[in-house]
C-alpha cells in the first residue's frame, strides 16, 4: 500500500503568486492568477475553466507587466478548492496545466497550428 502521505508530482513547486496572460480558440486573452509552478505545469485560477485537454497559449508577465515567457500548455485538471482563513470559509476554481512546450522567444506568437 502506497504511502498517503508521499506526493506523486515528481517536479519540485515554487508556491509563488503571479500573473500570466491565457489564450485560446474557445476565449480571448485573459489575465488570470496562476501559482504553484514547476517545471512541467502550475494552477491557473480561472472563475470558468476551460474544458479538459485544450491547448492554450501561457505568457508570463514580467516585472514591468509585460509578456516576457511564452509556453504551450494543455489543460490537465478541473481543481475546486475550500478554505478557511480569517474571512470564514472561502473557495476558489481553476485548473490543473501541463506545459507543452516552451515557444523560442519571449512574447512571440504561437503559430495557428500548433493549439491543434
Amino acid at each position: 500500500m502506497a504511502d498517503l502521505q508521499t506526493d506523486r508530482r515528481a517536479a519540485a513547486r515554487i508556491d509563488k503568486v503571479f500573473r500570466v496572460l491565457i489564450a485560446s480558440d474557445l476565449h480571448a486573452e485573459q489575465w488570470h492568477i496562476a501559482r504553484n509552478i514547476s517545471g512541467t505545469g502550475m494552477f491557473v485560477e480561472m472563475a470558468e475553466p476551460l474544458p479538459l485537454r485544450t491547448k492554450v497559449v501561457v505568457r508570463f508577465a514580467s516585472g514591468d507587466g509585460e509578456p516576457s515567457i511564452c509556453a504551450i500548455a494543455k489543460v490537465q485538471n478541473h481543481y475546486y478548492l475550500q478554505y478557511s482563513d480569517a474571512d470564514g470559509l472561502r473557495a476558489l476554481c481553476g485548473v490543473g496545466l501541463r506545459f507543452v512546450r516552451f515557444l523560442p522567444e519571449a512574447g512571440t506568437t504561437a503559430p495557428s497550428r500548433a493549439l491543434h
